[in-house]
C-alpha cells in the first residue's frame, strides 16, 4: 500500500473521530492563525488537506470565498456537511490530491495548510503546488508540528506518532519548512514556534485504535515515562498526560 493509500484509508475510517477532536474543534487557535494570516473580506482562499473543514469553515466568515481540498473523501463529506449545518454558502470542498491540485493557477490571495505537511512524504512538491495555485503578492502559509532538536526525543516521538497515526509520514524540522520559502523564492513575511500541551489521549483517540493499537502506544508510553529525559516531554497534570509538541506557523509573500 502506498502513502496516499494509506492516508485515505486512515482518515476515511476515522473521519468523525477527527471532526469530534478537540483540536479540530478549537476554534480560538483557529481564529488566532487567521489573525495571523491577516484575512480579509477581499481574501479568496485555498485550505490545502482542509480535514473536515475546520479552518475553511472559520475563514468563510472573514474572506470573499473559500475552497478546501483533501484526499480523504471521509473528511470531504463531512466538511460539506459542517457547511450546510451553518449554511454557509461562500465555501465549497473538493476531494483532490494535494500533489495535483485541479483549480485555476494564480488566483487566490491566501494559500494555507494547516497541520497537514507531517503526512506528505514528497512535501515540497505540494509546497510547489501551493505556489502555484497562489497569485502575485499573495500569501501562503503553513502551521505544523515541528520536530524535536534532540535525536534521542525525536526518533521516540516519531515512533510514537506512526504508533498513534499511520498515516504519519515525517515532522519536519522548522528549518525545512524554512527551506521550502527559501528555494521558491517566497519572501518570509512572519514566522513564530509555540509549544502546544495536547491532552496525550485526546490525540490518541483523534483516529481509529484498536485493541492492539492502544496497547502497542500504552508500552511506548510506559516507557517514556520511565525515562527522565524522554518525561520532561510527558506531564501529568489532573489525571492527564500532556505531550509537549512544538507548532511553527510561517507565512510569505509569492
Amino acid at each position: 500500500m502506498n502513502e496516499n493509500s494509506k492516508i485515505i484509508e486512515q482518515f476515511n475510517k476515522g473521519a468523525r473521530n477527527f471532526d469530534d477532536w478537540s483540536v479540530t474543534q478549537d476554534e480560538k487557535s483557529i481564529k488566532a492563525l487567521a489573525d495571523f494570516c491577516e484575512l480579509s473580506k477581499s481574501d479568496i482562499v485555498l485550505d490545502i488537506a482542509c480535514g473536515t473543514g475546520a479552518f475553511s469553515l472559520l475563514a468563510a466568515r472573514y474572506a470573499d470565498n473559500v475552497k478546501g481540498i483533501d484526499i480523504s473523501s471521509g473528511m470531504v463529506n463531512i466538511a460539506k456537511e459542517n457547511a450546510k449545518k451553518r449554511e454557509l454558502d461562500n465555501v465549497h470542498f473538493y476531494c483532490q490530491n494535494v500533489e495535483d491540485i485541479d483549480v485555476d493557477n494564480q488566483l487566490f490571495s491566501l494559500v494555507i495548510s494547516r497541520s497537514a505537511f507531517h503526512h506528505m512524504k514528497r512535501y515540497k512538491n505540494v509546497f510547489s503546488q501551493m505556489v502555484s495555485c497562489c497569485k502575485p503578492d499573495g500569501r501562503i502559509c503553513i502551521q505544523d508540528i515541528i520536530s524535536y532538536d534532540n535525536k534521542k526525543l525525536d526518533d521516540y516521538f516519531e515512533e510514537m506518532e506512526q504508533l498513534i497515526d499511520k498515516s504519519h509520514y515525517r515532522t519536519y524540522t522548522k528549518r525545512e519548512f524554512f527551506n521550502l520559502y527559501k528555494e521558491n523564492n517566497i519572501k518570509v513575511l512572519g514566522l513564530f514556534e509555540s509549544e502546544s500541551n495536547m491532552d496525550f489521549y485526546d490525540y490518541v483517540e483523534h483516529t481509529i485504535q484498536n485493541d492492539i493499537s492502544r496497547k502497542n502506544i500504552d508500552k511506548l508510553l510506559m516507557k517514556g515515562l520511565a525515562d527522565e529525559e524522554i518525561a520532561s516531554c510527558l506531564m501529568e497534570k489532573d489525571g492527564h498526560i500532556l505531550w509537549k509538541r512544538k507548532v511553527c506557523t510561517i507565512i510569505g509573500s509569492k
